[in-house]
């Protein structure tokens, strides 16, 4: 069955493979975020810290993995045009993709208030909870820089992406009618245009080398400053918008007088920006490269955008037999991990701070379980087996997929009028 655009015009069915590498990678991007935002209370070895604490770099993937994923499935394979009759109008698209993620964003914080609240007010009082509880629930964290990270502090990123995807309904359409080099342009601009601020603050403050990841607020220049860089929604956009370009630089590849662009062997492999990622990761935990949180997330995201684009072509060439890397990254059990990602994502936050936040652990259980490093693979475990119960218990339920839809048609149909 076809679709229709703006104009009525149908739009050939084509079906879409699925990416089933491009699940399992969210695995591991969420497994090395979730144990970078605790490995400080496992370990004071300074390399181990360096090497795994780099998640203001790493988060940029995500960003970008969204905006491709979000091109993916709303623009057609092989032409340039969108499938309007799910981006408009932009209302229901937005609030549809909210509802992807917000009834479990809902229920963990729900769940968690009370720890999230008594925390919080014993350090800023039961009014300034009250409006940071606000503030978490209504995702607006992330457009305050010194606040972004409250209840559930991993979710800032939840926060700047809703901004994004207010956005795409108005950006998609136009990304769809990109010619390749149209498309080529426009990442090099978003490429720009994401360094610019980054440029700024490094310039400003001499922070060039910084490495954020593992610096205390007490001593850093101007944290304030960092984290305007670090948690805006604008920047998010940027990064979700390249994402969104690399996945048409794909789609296109069977259109009309397009080509799969001629790349020799070893950078149209998955391996090369595999490799580049983890080599840059280790080379800024070495020392070796001394490069700032901010550029580097860039950087990362660059690299993580031409892996994606092998991946994906790898993936429909051939049979989809791909290389040694897609063919891994299907395995069925790492693709269920990529499933149970987000719920790792939204948990791994509250346990932790169940036990390792001192006020929280101290009331609980008498002691942080930072003084047992040993415990950390068992935070771990934990984590991991909540996400699963959390997935199918509740993501799969009908009733709350049920609910979900209820509630996506009656807000669509309020914006809407």
């Amino acid at each position: 069955m076809g679709e229709k655009d703006g104009g009525g015009d149908a739009i050939k069915a084509v079906k879409k493979p699925r990416l089933p590498a491009l699940d399992s990678i969210r695995f591991f991007l969420i497994t090395y975020i979730s144990v970078g935002h605790f490995i400080a209370c496992a370990t004071r070895d300074p390399l181990t810290l360096a090497a795994l604490s780099q998640v203001n770099v790493v988060v940029g993937a995500f960003f970008v993995l969204s905006g491709y994923v979000a091109a993916y499935t709303t623009t057609a394979l092989g032409t340039y045009e969108a499938s309007m009759d799910r981006l408009r109008p932009s209302p229901s698209y937005f609030v549809s993709r909210v509802m992807g993620f917000y009834p479990l964003y809902f229920l963990v914080n729900v769940v968690f208030a009370p720890m999230f609240f008594y925390a919080d007010s014993f350090y800023n009082g039961p009014v300034t909870a009250a409006v940071h509880g606000l503030m978490t629930f209504s995702l607006t964290q992330a457009w305050f820089p010194m606040h972004a990270e409250l209840w559930n502090a991993p979710t800032w990123f939840l926060s700047a992406f809703t901004f994004a995807l207010a956005a795409m309904p108005f950006a998609l359409p136009s990304i769809a009618q990109f010619k390749r080099k149209h498309l080529s342009s426009a990442f090099k601009i978003l490429v720009a245009v994401s360094l610019v601020a980054k440029l700024a603050y490094s310039y400003d403050l001499g922070a060039w080398g910084f490495m954020e990841g593992v610096m205390s607020a007490k001593t850093h220049p101007n944290w304030l400053y960092f984290n305007s860089v670090r948690f805006s929604p604008f920047n998010a956009l940027i990064d979700v918008l390249m994402g969104a370009v690399a996945a048409r630089s794909v789609m296109i590849d069977s259109a009309d007088g397009e080509s799969v662009p001629k790349q020799n062997a070893v950078l149209s492999c998955s391996a090369t920006p595999l490799v580049a990622m983890v080599c840059f990761l280790a080379a800024r935990a070495l020392g070796v490269v001394a490069v700032n949180d901010a550029i580097s997330r860039t950087i990362f995201t660059v690299l993580f955008s031409m892996f994606a684009v092998n991946v994906h072509r790898e993936t429909v060439r051939d049979g989809g037999a791909g290389s040694l890397v897609s063919r891994v990254l299907s395995w069925k059990p790492l693709v269920y991990l990529g499933t149970i990602s987000f719920p790792i994502y939204i948990l791994h936050g509250p346990i932790g701070q169940v036990f390792y936040k001192r006020v929280v652990a101290t009331k609980l259980f008498g002691k942080v379980f930072t003084q047992h490093p040993q415990f950390f693979p068992v935070y771990l475990v934990i984590v991991l087996a909540s996400a699963a119960l959390t997935h199918e218990f509740f993501i799969k339920n009908k009733k709350v997929q049920e609910l979900s839809k209820s509630v996506t048609k009656k807000v669509s149909a309020a914006l809407t009028v």
